[in-house]
């Protein structure tokens, strides 16, 4: 009997100590380590990238929350033609949230999509990131005469 005792603990530590090791993290410690490792965009309001074609220029003018959370977020965005500078007016967007370190995408919300009315800038609401850890924002736009541009803003999110 005396051996089945020290036996259970060791069998208990190593158990604890496993588990501890290689499971799931919390919530904090996805958004920690995905700032750590410098792999998302530092927002700041004006943030500008490059159409992945060179066809458009998008600025993120704002988001609320600032900087982007999780759950539902609202941006509004600034395009403009690289080529000219001229704003680009009348686009199709469509958004799309993906979280590639668990394939996730924004569950049942779809973002929804205003021109507004200062030339082309355009709100985007709804934009889930239900967890935290590191997001990817696709923003592909087109315009009625079909030229096409895309955009990737890529956040760690914080819960």
């Amino acid at each position: 009997m005396r051996l089945l005792v020290p036996s259970l603990s060791l069998a208990s530590a190593v158990l604890a100590i496993g588990c501890h090791g290689g499971g799931m993290t919390s919530d904090a410690d996805e958004g920690h380590a995905c700032m750590t490792s410098g792999r998302g965009d530092m927002y700041v309001a004006g943030l500008e990238r490059k159409g992945v074609n060179d066809v458009y220029d998008f600025k993120l003018m704002s988001a609320t929350p600032a900087p982007p959370m999780r759950d539902l977020n609202t941006w509004v965005i600034q395009i403009n033609w690289e080529a000219t500078g001229a704003p680009v007016t009348a686009a199709s967007l469509v958004v799309s949230p993906f979280n590639p370190d668990h394939q996730l995408g924004p569950g049942a919300h779809t973002p929804q999509i205003q021109e507004l009315p200062t030339p082309g800038q355009y709100q985007i609401s709804d934009i889930n990131t239900p967890i935290p850890g590191y997001w990817e924002i696709t923003i592909d736009a087109m315009t009625p005469d079909k030229v096409e541009d895309t955009v990737v803003y890529k956040f760690c999110i914080q819960g």
